[in-house]
């Protein structure tokens, strides 16, 4: 028997004196064989040793990690090869519920196992418990071994994962089969039969399959289980993802052949990079790194916000704050993130909710509270009584998410609904200005687009047109707003509303229409506004105009399939328009709203929407409102604020504190069509009867591109067919904002 170096680029010109000639015989590769033999026995007799003496221990953190709020989706999320698989929003909102994992040993073969998650009541499936097997299923040729004193047997020593490993599956019940995670996001398989998936989809893939193509369970087993602490604080991982190109580490090594039969090796699954599991973006260069998610499962819930780097709405112009913008403090409003987060309240609260929960509670890794129910529920063919002639309500139940586009993502643009609207907006006559789509990665990343004064980009410099709102006409008047919803906890800033007798605008995403269609109603029958927020929250600058347009349009649709009403308000996700979307939105009947602004520094943004991530805390939440009191104040007109009912942390805000405070100042809260002095069945294109607020296609100034309302006008030029007026922006703010983006850049 001679040995044999594995071939390479080459190898048939070199010789290498260790190798050439070495000759190994039987008797000494029977020795060898036996040796490795022995070797495995070892080997196993320590893992079951190991798992004897460990077992009493996971017994006992057991109990401890499952009174430890998140711990296990906290752990499991800061593994990055498991929150690849589980980047889906949906799937991190039902991971949510997870309140313990087990991991039970096959008594005989202790490299086999069953994986168990433990989950809380939820409202997407039944079952209390998803389990995966990993059988045991040695070969036929093992039932005849006799296991030695230790209980083993030949077809032990020969393990192989892939061969004697059978893995199981199961059914999830489904509460609402339409809304099955494993149906909306499926797997997609590879060119071959024996191709590890092309997309693995929902994470819960996993138990509906008897495979485990990505070896999921091996890495739960052999890595987060037994280190599951070292995970949850952050401390362990960063190399369990393998790179597209690795090799194995003996790819390259000189081998001996004994030409006897060894354990196969497991396949080395090829596996895409690691993405950063869903978030909202960090603003740039003002906040460190964001720690892993000790803080809490930082997930976006039911949202797909992320889009690594780009900057959040809330932190637009902090470019301009970067190059050292002047703007007191008393004139901010502290929207922008400073790299620390407030500890403490910088004024004394003049009132507060009675039941609010504290403060010091209110945190990224708080205790989940329990949801409060709807104050009454909606019935098919009610009318809204706010709204003279609205239509009856349509049934919820009839909303099948199968007849709309997959939640959470950029609709195509090819279907028979999209081509019909695309129809409509080129009929309008209205000319869509040619302005190149932006890139991720907000201000720093768009030097050219911050500094193209023609674009009236509102994200970089606060440049507004007349088809825009951003702030009540009367002074002290607050045209109450909340983002992203309808969510879990709407219900509960619903019921504080009702009791109070105040009603808001709702900006709502269609992939949550989608989901809690009931809620919606129950927002519209309450006398609320209904206003688009887009079908997947994206950054519309960064889109084409077809995919605007189908943003928009399956909005608009969803929100009328499930009401009865067209809303004729639209809020773009993190602030982000131009003329470009802004004429596309006028041309789908829809009416730009924003946020006041001040300066490009100064922002009504509570920032209550990173307290969920961690990056803001409650005590900073209110400072911000008190600079909002402040500023609101000050200014001779009424206000706007950004504020969100996606998750429990800020509604926990508005209606233990921001809501009384703001009752106690006497402010007149008013939904934003309201706010402009308009009727609520101005709010809708079924109930507007065109006398006191035509559609804006109609108006000639939106067709036109009137001028920016920055500052003082300065000059127009032609773009894309339409005529814009130069937003009269100081330039000394313009050229701050653009400095501060290029050294940002840099």
């Amino acid at each position: 028997m001679t040995g044999k170096k594995r071939a390479s680029p080459g190898a048939d010109d070199e010789k290498n004196p260790l190798i050439e000639g070495v000759e190994l015989g039987e008797e000494d590769a029977a020795k060898l064989t036996e040796i490795r033999k022995s070797q495995s026995r070892a080997e196993i007799l320590l893992e079951r040793n190991a798992q004897k003496h460990l077992l009493p221990l996971y017994e006992k953190r057991r109990p401890v990690l499952k009174s430890i709020n998140r711990f296990w989706p906290v752990a499991l999320m800061n593994h990055s090869m498991f929150s690849f698989h589980a980047q889906h929003n949906a799937d991190q909102v039902a991971l949510s519920y997870l309140e313990d994992l087990w991991i039970v040993r096959d008594p005989v073969e202790s490299r086999c196992f069953t994986i168990e998650f433990h989950f809380k009541e939820n409202p997407h499936f039944t079952n209390s418990v998803l389990k995966k097997e990993y059988k045991w299923v040695p070969p036929p040729a093992a039932a005849a071994g006799k296991p030695d004193a230790d209980g083993l047997t030949e077809s032990m020593l020969d393990f192989s994962w892939e061969r004697d490993v059978k893995p199981s599956s199961m059914t999830i019940e489904w509460k609402d089969s339409e809304k099955a995670l494993t149906k909306l996001y499926p797997r997609e398989k590879g060119e071959e039969e024996d191709d590890v998936p092309a997309e693995s989809g929902s994470f819960f893939n996993y138990f509906l399959h008897d495979d485990d193509p990505y070896e999921i369970g091996l890495s739960i087993s052999n890595e987060l289980y037994p280190d599951a602490i070292d995970y949850f604080l952050g401390e362990a991982g960063g190399d369990e993802m393998d790179s597209d190109d690795e090799e194995d580490d003996d790819d390259d090594a000189d081998e001996i052949d004994l030409e006897q039969p060894k354990p196969k090796k497991r396949k080395n699954i090829q596996r895409h990079h690691h993405r950063k599991a869903p978030g909202r973006p960090v603003p740039f260069s003002l906040v460190p790194p964001s720690p892993p998610m000790l803080a809490g499962l930082v997930v976006l819930s039911t949202l797909s916000l992320a889009v690594n780097g780009q900057s959040s709405s809330s932190s637009s112009s902090s470019a301009a704050a970067a190059a050292g913008s002047s703007v007191s403090s008393s004139s901010a409003a502290a929207s922008t993130h400073t790299g620390t987060q407030a500890t403490a309240l910088t004024f004394s609260l003049a009132t507060t909710n009675p039941t609010a929960v504290p403060l010091a509670s209110i945190t990224a890794n708080e205790t989940t509270f329990a949801t409060i129910p709807l104050p009454s529920t909606a019935t098919p063919g009610a009318t809204n009584t706010f709204i003279s002639g609205a239509p009856a309500l349509p049934d919820a139940s009839s909303i099948v998410s199968s007849s709309y586009p997959t939640w959470d993502k950029v609709p195509p643009t090819d279907s028979p609904e999209v081509q019909a609207w695309i129809a409509e907006v080129n009929a309008t006559g209205l000319v869509i200005p040619q302005l190149s789509q932006t890139s991720l990665g907000g201000c720093p990343n768009n030097t050219a687009a911050a500094a193209d004064t023609t674009r009236c980009w509102w994200y970089c410099t606060g440049c507004t047109r007349e088809t825009d709102v951003q702030t009540c006409p009367t002074k002290l008047t607050w045209g109450l707003t909340y983002d992203d919803g309808p969510s879990f906890y709407t219900p509960n800033l619903l019921t504080y509303l009702t009791e109070n007798n105040l009603h808001a605008t709702f900006f709502t995403v269609g992939s949550r229409c989608a989901e809690f269609p009931t809620i919606l109603q129950e927002e519209y029958i309450a006398g609320h506004q209904i206003a688009v927020h887009t079908w997947s929250h994206p950054y519309l600058t960064s889109l084409t105009n077809e995919e605007i347009i189908a943003e928009l349009g399956w909005t608009k649709k969803i929100i009328q399939d499930i009401l009865g009403v067209t809303p004729s308000y639209m809020r773009p996700p993190y602030g982000d328009i131009d003329d470009r979307v802004r004429n596309i939105s006028v041309a789908m009947g829809l009416t730009p709203v924003m946020w006041t602004r001040m300066s490009p520094t100064a922002t009504f943004d509570t920032d209550d929407f990173d307290v969920h991530g961690g990056l803001s805390s409650s005590y900073g939440v209110l400072n911000n409102w008190e600079n909002i009191i402040a500023n609101a104040s000050e200014i001779d007109t009424g206000f706007i604020v950004l504020e969100h009912d996606l998750f429990e942390e800020s509604v926990q805000l508005a209606t233990g504190y921001i809501l009384p405070s703001a009752m106690q100042q006497k402010f007149d809260i008013k939904p934003v069509v309201e706010c402009l002095n308009l009727p609520m069945s101005d709010a809708y294109i079924e109930t507007n009867d065109n006398a006191s607020h035509a559609p804006l296609v109609t108006q000639t100034a939106a067709a036109s591109g009137s001028s920016g309302t920055s500052g003082t006008s300065s000059g127009s030029t032609k773009n894309g067919g339409v005529t814009l007026t130069v937003p009269g922006a100081s330039w000394a703010v313009l050229l701050s904002c653009i400095s501060a983006s290029i050294a940002l850049f840099l």
